[in-house]
């Protein structure tokens, strides 16, 4: 699956692996490539190669403390590719307008979601009040 590093916008990983599925072979990857990781939820699973991890331009954790302990960024930053500190948590980049993509901003941005139950609460309200809406004509 290397070969969607350079052919894709949007990544999003869903497996549940103790190794790497991605960066493999290559570290190449298309300019403005977002990365969403959310299958590496406990300790011990990741999906991307540290050293892809380390390539990234944004790191960005539903919450940082618990991307050190799993998910994508335990592995990385346990074995020196990545400091801690690199990493973003998602509330400050939503907080830091900064932050955002802006129009021709072709960062490689790595997101990592092990899983906060009150922000997967949240998330599912707004999407249940949204498909309440009366539909528009």
């Amino acid at each position: 699956p290397d070969n969607l590093l350079a052919e894709c916008d949007l990544i999003v990983t869903t497996t549940c692996s103790r190794e790497a599925i991605l960066g493999k072979t290559t570290l190449d990857t298309r300019k403005g490539l977002l990365i969403t990781c959310i299958g590496a939820d406990a300790p011990g699973k990741y999906e991307l190669n540290p050293a892809l991890v380390a390539k990234a331009d944004m790191l960005v954790a539903d919450t940082t403390s618990q991307s050190l302990e799993r998910g994508e960024f335990q592995k990385a930053v346990a074995d020196n590719f990545v400091k801690s500190e690199t990493i973003i948590s998602l509330g400050k980049l939503i907080k830091e307008e900064h932050l955002h993509r802006q129009d021709g901003d072709d960062r490689f941005i790595i997101f990592d979601s092990s899983g906060v139950a009150l922000q997967d609460c949240v998330i599912s309200s707004l999407v249940v009040q949204q498909l309440r809406r009366p539909a528009e004509d």
